[in-house]
C-alpha cells in the first residue's frame, strides 16, 4: 500500500523531507526526542500521530499496515479507501490514525506502542549520515567556543530545532507546552535531564551569556545566536564574536600623556598576570581612546582581540563575545582583549531606566576578578559604573580633548612621521590646528592618504588634507558641515564701546593669568571670574570671544537649553560637565544669561532652581580657568555669587562718539556717498544705540541693491531699531 502524500514532496504537508544533511540532523534529533517522550507519556492524541507521521515520514506506511491487520476485512476496507484519497495532507492522515487506535483493543495496543517504538527505532538508524550537518557544525563550534556542558548544547539543539521548524514547534512547543512551567516535566525528559538538571539550564551559563531568553511567557534561542547557527558569516566562526587587532599607527608619546603612565601600562600588560589586569580608557567621544589601545598593542606586541559590537550591541551580546574570545584565545602565554564601547557592560548603575537592559553584576565583578585575564576596556561615560566595578581597575586614563596647543604640537609631530613638514610652515599648521578639532587618528589618516596621492604642489596637498578633514568633520555632524557659531565678530572693536570699569585692567590681568595658566607645573586650582552686565546688544558676550581671540584661546559658550534637563540631577551633572569641557580644552568659558542660572535663591520658588544655583558656585570655585558671565539682568543674580567675580564690567547704550565708530565699522560702507554734516550730527544724537543695532542693521541691508542705499536710510533703520526699545523700555524718545 502507498500512501500518496508520503511520496509527492507536497510541502504544503508539513512533513519534512530529510533531502539533505541539515534535515536529517534534524529528523535524527527528533526521534530521539520523540522515542524519550513517547516512552514515558504514551499518548494517541491527533497531535501525537501528528509528529508520528512527521517524523516516519515513508516508514509511516508499515505502522499503518500493521494497524489495519488489527481489523476485520470490512473495516480494514473502509480505513484503506479513507487512507488513499489524494488531498490528504499530514494533518488528515493522523486524524484517520487517531480515529483507529481507540477501536483496538488494550491487549494490542501494547502491541502499538512497541510498534511504534520499533518504527522509530529503525527511522532512526535510516537517518544517520556521513560528515557534519552545517547546523552540527555551528552548534559544535558554540559548544567549543563557551566550554558548554552536553546538556546546555542538547538544549541549544532543541531551542534551534523548534524555533525553525513548524512539526516540532506545533508539538513540542503549541501542544505539550515545553516552554512553560506545566509542560517543564515534558522538557526535562525530552532532553534526558533531571529537573534539578533542566533548572539549572534555565538559569545557568546559557541565560547568562545570552544564548537563550526566558521569561514567563516563552523560552527560546536568541535571534542572534539563531541566525548564526543557520548563517555563519564566514568559515571562520569565531570572526562573529571577535577579530584580530591591527597595531595602531600613531605613536603612543602623540597622546599627551606622561611617559611614565605609559611605561607604566605596558609593563602591567605585556606579560599574562597570575591576577587579572584590566585597564579603563575613558572620556568623551573622539579623543583617541580606540587608536591608543591600536598603538599600545604595537608597542606590546602581543595577540590582540577587540570585541564585537554587532548591530544592537547589547550587553548579553557583548558579555558572550568576551566569554568566547577568553575560552579560544587566552590559552597559554594568553592574549589582550579590546571591548571599545562598553558603557552598556560596565555602567550597570540604573541600566534599566537608561537602556532597558538588566545587567549581571555578578558576572561582570567576577570577570574583573578572573586570574589570568588582560583587558583594555574604553567607554565614554563612567558615571554610572558601580564603585566594586571602579576599584578593579588596575590602571586607568582619562582622554580630553585636545586644546589649540596640544593640536599643533600634535600636527607638528605627525607632519615630521608621515615626513611632509616642507608641506607645512608654522603659521599653517596653527591654522588647521585652530580649525579642525579633531582625534590624533583621523588627522594622521588624512596626511597619510594625502602623502599616498602624491600632490604635485603644497597647494594640492593642503587641499587634500582639508577635505579629508572636512569630510570627517561633516560625517561627526551626522552630513551637517559644522560652522563656528562663537567665532568674534571682524568689525569688533574696544573703541567706542560705553564700559564703567577698569577695561585695561582686567585685559592686563587676564593676559598675565593666561600665562600663568599655561604654565603645567603649577597646579594650584586658581580662576580668573568675569562678570558683563548690561542692556542687550551692547557688546558682553562679543567681550567675551574677543578676549579668547586676544589670547589665542578656545570658546565654549553655554546658554540655559544647552544646560537645563527635564530630568533631576541632570541639570547639575551638565554644568559640571561644562565646566570641565572648558578647564580640559583649556578654553574659556562664556555663559550667557547668568541669571538664569544663578537664581537669587531667596527668591526661588522650586527646589532645582537652588540646587542649580549650589552647583553653579562650586564649580566656580573650583574651575582652573577663565569664566565670563553675561546678564541683562543684574539684580536677578544671587548676591553670593557676586563676591566671587574677580572683575565686574557693566555696559551701557552708546555715546555719540560710540555711535559715529560703529556706523563707521559696520555700516559706511554700505552707502556709495560720504555721510554729510547733517546726518552726522543726527547719528550722534540717537539714544539707546547698541553695536548689536548696527550689526542687524547691517545684515538687513548687506544684499540690498547698493544704488538704493543711502545714508538717510541707514539712519532711519537705526532710528527704528531705537525706537522699538525706548517703547519696550517705557522709555520717553529722546533726540528724534
Amino acid at each position: 500500500m502507498q500512501i500518496p502524500f508520503l511520496d509527492s514532496g507536497n510541502a504544503g504537508t508539513g512533513r519534512l523531507l530529510a533531502v539533505d544533511k541539515n534535515d536529517q540532523y534534524v529528523l535524527k534529533n527528533c526521534l530521539a526526542y520523540l522515542k524519550r517522550h513517547f516512552k514515558r507519556f504514551p499518548s494517541y492524541s491527533r497531535e501525537t500521530c501528528k509528529m508520528l507521521v512527521w517524523t516516519l515520514g515513508t516508514d509511516t506506511e508499515g505502522f499503518v499496515k500493521f494497524l489495519m491487520d488489527q481489523f476485520e476485512r470490512k473495516e480494514k476496507l473502509k480505513y484503506k479507501k479513507e487512507l488513499m484519497e489524494s488531498d490528504l495532507d499530514a494533518d488528515d492522515y493522523a486524524g484517520i490514525i487517531t480515529k483507529m487506535l481507540p477501536r483496538i483493543g488494550t491487549r494490542t495496543r501494547r502491541k502499538v506502542f512497541q510498534q511504534i517504538m520499533d518504527q522509530l527505532e529503525i527511522r532512526q538508524k535510516s537517518a544517520s549520515f556521513k560528515g557534519n550537518a552545517d547546523f552540527g557544525k555551528s552548534i559544535m563550534a558554540i559548544k567549543e567556543m563557551f566550554s558548554l556542558t552536553d546538556h546546555e548544547t542538547e538544549f541549544i539543539v532543541f531551542l534551534f530545532i523548534v524555533s525553525i521548524y513548524e512539526g516540532p514547534r506545533d508539538y513540542f512547543v503549541s501542544h505539550l507546552e515545553c516552554q512553560k512551567i506545566i509542560g517543564q516535566k515534558y522538557l526535562a525528559n525530552i532532553l534526558g535531564v533531571t529537573k534539578t538538571q533542566l533548572h539549572s539550564l534555565l538559569t545557568g551559563k546559557l541565560k547568562k551569556i545570552g544564548i537563550i531568553e526566558v521569561d514567563n511567557w516563552d523560552l527560546k534561542i536568541e535571534d542572534e545566536f539563531l541566525n548564526l547557527i543557520q548563517n555563519p558569516k564566514d568559515n571562520n566562526f569565531s570572526q562573529n564574536f571577535y577579530f584580530k587587532v591591527k597595531p595602531g599607527t600613531v605613536p603612543l608619546e602623540n597622546y599627551f600623556f606622561k611617559k611614565e603612565r605609559i611605561d607604566y601600562m605596558v609593563k602591567l600588560l605585556e606579560n599574562k598576570p597570575d591576577t587579572s589586569t584590566h585597564i579603563l580608557l575613558y572620556g568623551l567621544p573622539g579623543t583617541g581612546k580606540t587608536s591608543f589601545a591600536y598603538s599600545l598593542k604595537k608597542q606590546l606586541d602581543i595577540p590582540a582581540y577587540e570585541i564585537v559590537q554587532g548591530d544592537e550591541n547589547t550587553a548579553s551580546k557583548r558579555r558572550a563575545a568576551i566569554l568566547a574570545c577568553l575560552n579560544l584565545t587566552n590559552s597559554g602565554d594568553g592574549s589582550l582583549m579590546i571591548v571599545d564601547e562598553a558603557d552598556n557592560i560596565l555602567n550597570t548603575r540604573n541600566s534599566w531606566l537608561s537602556r532597558g537592559e538588566t545587567q549581571d553584576k555578578g558576572w561582570l565583578n567576577g570577570l574583573l576578578e578572573t586570574p589570568g585575564v588582560r583587558i583594555i576596556w574604553i567607554t565614554n561615560d563612567i558615571s554610572g559604573i558601580e564603585d566594586s566595578v571602579l576599584r578593579r581597575f588596575a590602571f586607568s586614563l582619562h582622554f580630553k580633548m585636545f586644546n589649540r596647543r596640544q593640536r599643533i604640537e600634535l600636527w607638528n609631530n605627525i607632519v615630521v612621521q608621515n615626513k611632509c613638514k616642507r608641506f607645512f610652515k608654522k603659521a599653517e599648521i596653527e591654522t588647521f590646528a585652530k580649525k579642525y578639532n579633531l582625534s590624533a587618528g583621523v588627522i594622521d589618516l588624512a596626511v597619510k592618504k594625502s602623502k599616498e596621492i602624491g600632490p604635485e604642489s603644497k597647494f594640492d596637498f593642503h587641499q587634500t588634507v582639508e577635505m579629508a578633514l572636512e569630510a570627517h568633520d561633516t560625517l561627526r555632524h551626522f552630513g551637517e558641515k559644522p560652522v563656528n557659531k562663537d567665532g568674534v565678530e571682524k568689525k569688533y572693536s574696544l573703541e567706542g564701546l560705553n564700559v564703567r570699569g577698569d577695561m585695561e585692567g582686567m585685559i592686563g590681568q587676564l593676559e598675565t593669568f593666561d600665562k600663568h595658566l599655561r604654565n603645567t607645573e603649577i597646579v594650584t586650582v586658581m580662576n580668573m571670574n568675569l562678570l558683563f552686565y548690561g542692556p542687550p546688544g551692547t557688546g558682553k558676550s562679543e567681550l567675551a570671544r574677543y578676549i579668547g581671540n586676544r589670547l589665542d584661546r578656545e570658546i565654549i559658550c553655554k546658554r540655559i537649553s544647552d544646560l537645563q534637563s527635564m530630568y533631576v540631577g541632570e541639570g547639575e551633572k551638565n554644568i559640571k560637565q561644562a565646566f570641565a569641557e572648558a578647564e580640559a580644552e583649556e578654553a574659556i568659558l562664556i555663559i550667557d544669561e547668568a541669571d538664569s542660572l544663578l537664581f537669587s535663591r531667596d527668591m526661588a520658588v522650586r527646589s532645582w532652581e537652588i540646587s542649580f544655583t549650589n552647583e553653579f558656585l562650586t564649580q566656580m570655585e573650583r574651575f582652573r580657568g577663565i569664566l565670563v558671565c553675561t546678564t541683562n539682568r543684574l539684580e536677578d543674580l544671587d548676591s553670593a555669587s557676586l563676591r566671587r567675580f574677580n572683575h565686574k564690567i557693566e555696559f551701557d547704550y552708546l555715546k555719540p562718539e560710540g555711535n559715529i565708530k560703529f556706523y563707521d565699522l559696520f555700516l559706511r560702507e554700505l552707502a556709495e556717498t560720504p555721510l554729510n554734516t547733517s546726518l552726522n550730527k543726527k547719528l550722534k544724537n540717537i539714544n539707546n544705540l547698541a553695536p548689536g543695532d548696527f550689526k542687524v542693521v547691517r545684515e538687513r541691508y548687506l544684499f540690498h541693491p547698493q544704488e538704493d542705499i543711502t545714508h538717510r536710510l541707514l539712519m532711519d533703520a537705526l532710528e527704528a531699531e531705537a525706537y522699538l526699545k525706548n517703547i519696550h523700555g517705557n522709555r520717553k524718545p529722546i533726540g528724534f
